[in-house]
């Protein structure tokens, strides 16, 4: 078994149709495979829906939505869902869902593999932080303000 190095997190990459998105492996309770999502009445676009995971409902996101992007497609056939826990220990609302356009990939940070993306100025409020893993682009959610504004879509249904 291989310990983990002092220093590091071990996290995952979520593929978008434009971007990724880091998460720490701990954030993400598992990657399931993706199915359509129930509508619901009145929702904002991004939200697309409700989903059952482990005999539980929950929501599935389109990220790119709350980024104000257009939703551009469904994923095809090699589309999951990161089902991802909530910080505040609302038991109304303990996971969600996030759209991933393939299978996530794990990675380790570390001091050496990341750093500030030179275009960190104001992305969303949803994105805490854009930065470069491996010189490549990937955008650090806000799971506060994620599970903000779920909960808000849900009060005003």
């Amino acid at each position: 078994m291989s310990e983990a190095i002092a220093g590091e997190v071990r996290s995952v990459l979520i593929p978008l149709v434009s971007g990724r998105l880091l998460l720490p492996n701990a954030a993400v309770a598992e990657v399931a495979a993706y199915q359509q999502a129930e509508p619901l009445d009145d929702a904002p676009a991004w939200l697309r829906g409700i989903v059952e995971w482990r005999r539980i409902k929950i929501p599935l996101i389109a990220f790119e939505g709350m980024l104000e992007e257009e939703w551009i497609r469904e994923p095809g056939n090699r589309g999951r869902i990161a089902v991802v826990h909530t910080l505040n220990g609302d038991t109304s609302l303990p996971c969600f869902g996030i759209v991933c356009q393939s299978v996530p990939s794990l990675v380790r940070i570390t001091t050496e593999n990341i750093m500030p993306s030179e275009s960190d100025g104001e992305i969303s409020p949803v994105v805490q932080k854009s930065v470069l893993v491996n010189g490549e682009t990937a955008m650090i959610p806000d799971l506060d303000e994620v599970e903000f504004m779920l909960l808000e879509a849900f009060e005003t249904k």
